[in-house]
């Protein structure tokens, strides 16, 4: 399993994320672009960031454990954490009766009736996770009343190559690289960038126009009919700068 949240204590019904997710799971475009919007989609004002407690490895992988520290919520609500780890085809829900503190941290409040106090009662929440290289963890906090809703994601261990000011980083969306994105960075605000992708013989060569902030992204399938595995080869280049990056798709990794 690519993917594992080690805290897990239990998997609530329910629709939470249908507004989010509708047939994402379905289609690798949706699924792309649902990932890009993810951390934007909270609801106004309000905003979450993992704080990284624990870095360090666990029998030969690289293991970490986070804290979840939220503004703009409300505290006078109990909430739902989700998550959507790349091994799922939609997101679940892993653990409820949380809560945020005057800090701003998530935490369960003692003696909760929430699955949450099974390992956290009375204590801020640990989220452990065991990733892979370039897994994306994304994640939310759905109040009880649905009012507020809170999207926050990271990539533990990225894959990022530079050249001069610019990089390309490759976020993992399926276990063996069949669903990617590549997500590049400083190129200059607005300028048309030559964005190439070749895996054996399939070669495709589009011209991407950088944001105002010089960024883009771009969802990726690399596989090829009649293989089952393969590189393939990703190159961006720009009027100062001309970042690539190679992986190797599909083969059970």
């Amino acid at each position: 399993m690519m993917w594992k949240l080690i805290f897990i204590t239990t998997i609530l019904a329910g629709s939470l994320f249908a507004q989010q997710t509708t047939s994402a799971q379905e289609d690798p475009a949706q699924t792309a672009q649902t990932t890009i919007n993810w951390d934007k989609a909270s609801s106004p004002g309000m905003k979450a960031e993992m704080l990284l407690v624990r870095k360090g490895e666990l029998k030969g992988h690289l293991a970490v454990t986070y804290r979840v520290k939220v503004t703009g919520a409300p505290e006078n609500q109990r909430y739902v954490l989700m998550s959507w780890p790349i091994t799922f085809p939609k997101p679940l829900a892993v653990m409820d009766g949380l809560a945020i503190d005057a800090n701003g941290l998530v935490f369960c409040p003692a003696h909760s009736t929430g699955g949450c106090a099974k390992n956290f009662d009375g204590l801020p929440i640990n989220m452990e996770y065991a990733p892979v290289k370039g897994e994306v963890l994304r994640s939310a906090l759905i109040s009880a009343d649905q009012k507020s809703k809170i999207f926050f994601s990271v990539v533990p261990d990225p894959i990022v190559t530079k050249d001069g000011s610019c990089s390309l980083e490759l976020v993992r969306l399926s276990p063996g690289f069949e669903l990617v994105l590549i997500r590049a960075r400083g190129f200059a605000a607005g300028e048309s960038v030559a964005f190439h992708t070749q895996s054996y013989d399939e070669v495709h060569d589009v011209s991407v126009k950088a944001s105002p902030q010089g960024e883009f992204w771009a969802p990726l399938t690399p596989l090829v009919a009649g293989r089952k595995s393969g590189m393939s080869n990703v190159t961006a280049k720009g009027s100062k700068c001309a970042p690539a990056l190679s992986f190797n798709w599909g083969g059970g990794q």
